[in-house]
């Protein structure tokens, strides 16, 4: 599934070296998640009747050019793994525009756990086909 999540870039969320703090990449990243499965059909209303809940496992950020304030980016979601009991999502953001630049990758694994509990189980079989890649 191809998708699409834009992002208004802010003053607050670069420093001083003229780079995204680290923390606003994980923020974007987690809200393009959700928009990607909201359109697969698990957004939180869904996952929350699922009684679980997809947590990060691990995060690598890779930066590669930057951004600045009032840029326009945009995050391309995809699946890149469908475990068991986890999936990986890749996130690339790229500067929006007549001749767009890829400026950072994040590459997210999530681990399902389920509802009051602490314990990782088996993905949704509904949600393992929904990020299988065709």
């Amino acid at each position: 599934m191809s998708f699409s999540y834009p992002v208004a870039v802010k003053f607050s969320e670069i420093d001083l070296a003229g780079v995204v703090f680290n923390s606003h990449y994980l923020t974007w990243c987690e809200d393009a998640k959700w928009a990607f499965l909201e359109r697969a059909g698990f957004g939180p209303d869904h996952l929350a009747q699922e009684h679980g809940n997809a947590l990060v496992r691990h995060a690598e950020i890779d930066w590669v050019a930057s951004l600045q304030p009032r840029d326009r980016a945009e995050i391309r979601v995809s699946a890149e793994r469908v475990g068991v009991t986890s999936f990986t999502l890749r996130h690339e953001i790229w500067r929006a525009g007549d001749d767009p630049v890829l400026t950072a990758t994040c590459v997210i694994t999530y681990v399902w756990v389920g509802s009051g509990s602490a314990t990782k189980t088996d993905l949704p079989p509904a949600l393992r086909r929904a990020l299988t890649p065709a």
